[in-house]
């Protein structure tokens, strides 16, 4: 049986993270996370301007991603060094990372933003569900996330949100997100109302890839 690959997407804080994981627990099957791949400096340095160019989602690569999707997708494990590049990329956090061997199986989730708008990976992705919120919830998330993950270290947190709110209010992160975020959802399979429960959210993503699996 053909390898499934099944791509979420939607605004940082939407919640694609946790539903992926949620999956992938589900299932027993491969999860990617685009985090994992991609940070800050991976981006347009000045994203206003490269939204008014058109925003081409191909400027952002991840040839790490496209090649462990691929040995996925054939049958071969991947190694993988998990680290907290979204706290990395600022310089706030350092780790050594830690080593994970990921196991091929018939279904991947992964975790893309982008959905099917990066011909990096659009030929692998065979259904993309897009996470549905409004962006001002999608952001208290976000950064009731960093709060909860970091409130043990004040120093780390206030410095962490300082760069993330600075990105997304003065240097073109909210407007990539709902540039973006519109062509995303136009070419996505499946639109999630993600402003609900986690749990009914999964529910409801688990009942449908059961019904595409046949199981």
């Amino acid at each position: 049986m053909k390898t499934m690959v099944i791509a979420v997407s939607g605004y940082s804080g939407a919640g694609k993270s946790t539903v992926v994981s949620r999956l992938s627990r589900t299932f027993n099957c491969a999860a990617l996370f685009f985090d994992d791949y991609a940070s800050r400096k991976d981006f347009p340095n000045d994203l206003a301007s490269w939204l008014r160019d058109g925003g081409d989602p191909n400027d952002i690569t991840t040839p790490l991603l496209y090649n462990h999707l691929i040995k996925l997708i054939s049958g071969q494990p991947i190694e993988l060094v998990k680290r907290n590049g979204w706290a990395e990329e600022y310089g706030i956090i350092h780790t050594e990372g830690e080593v994970q061997i990921i196991m091929p199986s018939p279904l991947i989730i992964v975790e893309e933003p982008f959905g099917r708008e990066r011909q990096e990976l659009k030929h692998l992705i065979d259904f993309v569900i897009y996470l549905d919120i409004e962006p001002e919830i999608a952001l208290g998330r976000r950064i009731h996330d960093l709060i909860q993950y970091l409130r043990n270290d004040s120093e780390v947190l206030i410095n962490l949100l300082d760069h993330f709110l600075f990105d997304y209010l003065y240097q073109g992160v909210k407007d990539m997100y709902i540039d973006i975020g519109k062509r995303v959802k136009a070419n996505s399979n499946l639109i999630i109302n993600a402003n609900r429960n986690i749990d009914d959210i999964v529910l409801e993503i688990s009942e449908l890839i059961r019904r595409k699996k046949g199981v």
